[in-house]
């Protein structure tokens, strides 16, 4: 399994990366499917389809950062719940332009862009459910796309934009909630 991700990956550097990333994780990963799955050929899979994932995006990675551990354990973790699903729920919340998705207020944007704001709407994010808590981690975090998140997490750009239009809705009435009371 290592050979095919390892035949993905162009530069030697990266080569040696993901090797790095591949001895530190993989039992991690494991556990975390485990616990999702409940059945050890799954969770293989799971693990092995992650690799795969984590070998198209190695180029920007870092060997030794907790960013690098939180988004594999994401990936880990949606591509066992994707497994789990026998069959595509569609979303019914209906996005038809980015106008529909809500801005903050200016006042609200001026209070978290200072490092604490941002700590701030990292914490408020951290406590959302995990299907936008993920999402929006890696949009405002790690700056992915929604074609690339869709990639990274087997699932529809559709359903990401979704999810993303519905997180922004919750963080926006959490931080107008904390804010409004200052």
């Amino acid at each position: 399994m290592i050979g095919i991700c390892l035949a993905l990956i162009d530069e030697p550097s990266d080569k040696e990366k993901f090797i790095y990333i591949y001895k530190k994780y993989k039992s991690q990963m494991m556990n975390k499917a485990m616990s999702i799955l409940h059945n050890h050929a799954l969770s293989e899979e799971a693990v092995q389809e992650s690799f795969l994932k984590i070998a198209k995006i190695i180029s920007q990675l870092s060997e030794n950062d907790d960013k690098t551990a939180a988004l594999i354990l994401i990936i880990v973790r949606n591509i066992s719940l994707n497994m789990i699903k026998s069959e595509h729920i569609n979303e019914t919340e209906s996005l038809t332009s980015k106008e529909d998705i809500p801005d903050l207020s200016l006042d609200i944007l001026k209070k978290i862009i200072s490092q604490d704001g941002y700590n701030e709407l990292i914490a408020v994010i951290s406590g959302t459910d995990h299907i936008y808590r993920d999402i929006m981690i890696m949009k405002i975090v790690y700056g992915y796309e929604c074609d690339e998140i869709s990639q990274i997490l087997g699932i529809p750009k559709r359903t990401v934009e979704t999810r993303l239009y519905r997180g922004r809705k919750i963080i926006r009435r959490k931080l107008e909630e904390k804010y409004e009371n200052e």
